[in-house]
């Protein structure tokens, strides 16, 4: 089993985005670019320590270590709260290239099998789901965390790009609002790893994630009821309310990660 630290996170998680607009004067952390993608395989989990067991396994076996290696396949396990599943397996690719390769490695390895069947005997096969998904902007992803409220909307067609221009307002506004000292709620936007992301496949309920991130649990719901209580939002909820229905929130907490590099027996 893997003795995860959150200090390796910086190359465990490169969750990277494409940016659809500049962002002027924000008072945040550089917005980044990438053409990374991502899965999130959405598990209803009957049998905690086995479902944990056996993807550990998996991941010590030695096709596993080349799927990783070979693809750049980064994989974190969480666990949910507030949504149908309990917990979430993400595996993220550096682009469209390499998840193609790293499906095909996966999918080869003689411990897949075993793990999947584990999988199925330990969580309820009716509720799984998976989605694809690749990033519309991200801020401080250098900057990744423990805890993250995800809120699951659904955009209306050919409205992302307004909306996003909104959501980069909306930042900028409460960053800048009289009312914010700036050693306390301001200061969550430099710290928090937070942005959308567009969901391309399995988008039947949501088409986009939009996610705030934290280190503890306590900071981020009190930033967070904080920002949702600030005219800032008042502002931006009035100005895209016509073009998105929010649909649900739930909070992740990452349990454990299984990164590239193996530590050495």
């Amino acid at each position: 089993m893997i003795t995860q630290t959150f200090t390796h996170w910086r190359q465990l998680l490169p969750i990277l985005f494409i940016v659809l607009l500049a962002l002027g004067n924000l008072n945040a952390a550089e917005l980044e670019k990438d053409q990374s993608v991502g899965e999130f395989h959405y598990f209803s989990v009957t049998d905690p320590a086995g479902f944990v067991e056996a993807i550990d396994n998996h991941y010590d076996s030695e096709c596993a270590e080349k799927w990783q290696r070979t693809s750049g396949a980064i994989v974190l396990l969480g666990q949910l709260s507030g949504d149908q599943a309990t917990h979430v397996i993400y595996v993220g690719y550096p682009n469209y290239s390499k998840m193609e390769e790293g499906r095909g490695l996966f999918r080869s390895c003689a411990a897949t099998p075993a793990m999947l069947a584990t999988l199925s005997r330990t969580t309820n096969t009716n509720n799984y789901s998976n989605v694809i998904f690749e990033g519309v902007m991200a801020f401080n992803t250098e900057s990744l965390q423990k805890y993250y409220i995800k809120t699951d909307v659904r955009i209306d067609t050919a409205m992302e790009t307004a909306y996003s221009e909104e959501f980069v307002e909306f930042l900028a506004d409460y960053a800048g609002e009289d009312n914010v000292a700036p050693d306390s709620y301001a200061n969550f936007f430099t710290k928090s790893h937070h942005g959308i992301n567009r969901i391309l496949f399995g988008n039947k309920v949501a088409s986009h994630y939009i996610y705030f991130g934290g280190t503890d649990l306590d900071s981020l719901i009190l930033n967070m009821k904080a920002m949702l209580s600030s005219k800032a939002y008042t502002r931006f909820n009035e100005s895209v309310e016509d073009m998105r229905i929010v649909q649900n929130s739930a909070l992740m907490e990452v349990l454990k990660a299984y990164p590239i590099e193996r530590e050495s027996k």
